[in-house]
């Protein structure tokens, strides 16, 4: 009856109708719980009705209720009236004020240049994968907003679900996202269990979770196709609304790949920057017979021996990413291409340096390097092998994709049939369906489709890449990403 005790009557009979209308709120009721229920049970449990009704600021309060003797109240028995009062006004409080955050959400949702991963990068200014009290202090602060050190307690504490005292993204999403799933905006469980591995980390380049939550923007139809160019020509026609869902999913991987590569491209400097790295003698330590070519079961021995631990499969992908002759193996210059940057500058720095002139059999790894270099070392391949991993799961993604024709979406980029795409083109068409990329996004879109190295993309170049190398989606690189970075 805690819907008649907000007026301090237990009896319905006695409510005066007031029980009639708080009957009428079951269906936000339902949205209060479903906003409590951590384990998605659709039930409260008690340490889940602990966080509705203890204090979110006051750790004293909350200490000390929480000390408190329980003790047994039967089915037929009743808390004292005052209680039961206080209670019923609290979670009516609640349910009242669920209501308007819950049209936020969906006000906010709703809007037709919604990205969820944008709001969380607008607080999350420096890419550290979580929310903390001093990054939302800083937020507030730059939109002029004072906010009371208690306010600020409550907002983290309202929102951090696994209390480990951050918002990670997943809990953010939970935040954010009506309640109502007719108004959602949805994730697919590939993408949450990536977005659920990703957590506070030193390294602001750790963004790769954030790209999976933009496919959503496809279910919503916020992409287009055959639109007009800026000359006023018609771009070739596609195959309809479901061509046109497959070109969003398609830019999405684009996307993805990119932020990907870029993540990679930083780790690569890092590890360029190291003084006593260099391209030979790291292909040294593999290469242990000087064939001057490397196998993927070398490989992934010298994987091992730097406490990484791929599968065969995983190093499968990498080779077959840098394996320009299609052999199964490395040489030197391919090697050299996976490891060192892309930007002149940082190749350079890397390339200048000379070899050792020490016999490599039976070198151990930290014979050569110092610590932090093979530190740097370790995160390079593991980078590698989480991003090749990824991107396989994204092809068999798309591979699943019955509307997906690889070979019309070449031709509509390929407006003047040539049989090649420039980055210009590719640029202009991601444009037209509602993706901006910088030339220098796309040039590292070239890097994974130009194998012959002409600064275009063929049409069997387009297909080999988005084909998938394997079977099926190849588990994540787990043990590699927990032993090496």
């Amino acid at each position: 009856f805690f819907f008649q005790a907000e007026d301090g009557i237990r009896d319905a009979q006695e409510s005066r109708g007031l029980g009639d209308v708080y009957k009428r709120q079951t269906e936000d009721c339902e949205q209060l719980i479903r906003r409590y229920d951590l384990d998605k049970d659709d039930h409260l449990s008690f340490s889940e009705f602990l966080r509705i009704v203890l204090p979110l600021a006051n750790k004293e309060l909350r200490t000390e209720t929480s000390r408190r003797k329980n003790y047994d109240i039967a089915v037929d028995e009743y808390l004292e009236t005052d209680i039961e009062t206080a209670l019923a006004r609290l979670l009516h409080r609640e349910i009242i004020e669920e209501g308007r955050v819950e049209e936020l959400r969906r006000t906010l949702c709703a809007r037709p240049d919604y990205d969820l991963m944008g709001l969380f990068y607008l607080v999350d200014e420096r890419r550290m994968g979580a929310i903390d009290f001093e990054v939302l202090k800083r937020f507030f602060a730059q939109h002029q907003m004072t906010m009371q050190v208690d306010d600020l307690v409550a907002i983290l504490r309202r929102l951090d679900r696994n209390e480990d005292g951050s918002v990670d993204p997943i809990e953010f999403l939970y935040a954010v996202n009506p309640i109502d799933e007719e108004f959602q905006y949805k994730i697919f469980g590939e993408e949450e269990s990536i977005i659920r591995r990703a957590r506070r980390t030193e390294d602001p380049s750790n963004v790769r979770y954030m790209d999976y939550l933009d496919r959503t923007r496809v279910e919503r139809g916020d992409r287009t196709v055959g639109r007009t160019t800026a000359t006023g020509t018609p771009r070739k026609k596609g195959k309809g609304k479901k061509l046109a869902k497959a070109i969003g999913e398609l830019l999405l991987v684009f996307k993805m790949i990119i932020r990907l590569e870029k993540e990679l491209e930083l780790v690569k400097e890092d590890l360029a920057l190291q003084p006593d790295f260099n391209l030979i003698d790291a292909f040294r330590m593999i290469d242990v017979k000087n064939r001057g070519f490397v196998q993927p079961s070398a490989i992934q021995r010298e994987l091992g021996r730097l406490g990484l631990s791929p599968s065969k499969e995983q190093v499968y992908l990498l080779v077959k990413r840098f394996n320009a002759v299609g052999d199964g193996r490395l040489l030197f210059v391919e090697f050299a291409e996976m490891i060192a940057p892309v930007s002149e500058e940082y190749y350079k720095k890397l390339t200048g340096r000379k070899a050792r002139a020490v016999d490599f059999a039976g070198c151990a790894w930290d014979d050569i390097f110092e610590v932090g270099t093979l530190d740097s070392l370790r995160k390079a391949f593991c980078t590698h092998i989480e991003n090749e991993t990824a991107i396989e799961a994204l092809r068999v993604r798309l591979a699943e994709l019955k509307s997906l024709d690889l070979t019309a979406i070449f031709e509509q980029v390929d407006e003047e049939d040539s049989g090649l795409i420039s980055l210009e083109a590719l640029k202009e068409y991601a444009e037209l369906n509602g993706f901006g990329f910088s030339k220098r996004d796309l040039s590292f879109l070239l890097l994974r489709f130009d194998r012959d190295k002409d600064a275009m993309i063929n049409l069997s170049e387009w297909i080999q890449e988005l084909s998938p190398k394997t079977a099926s989606a190849p588990r994540k690189a787990e043990k590699c990403a927990a032993s090496g970075r």
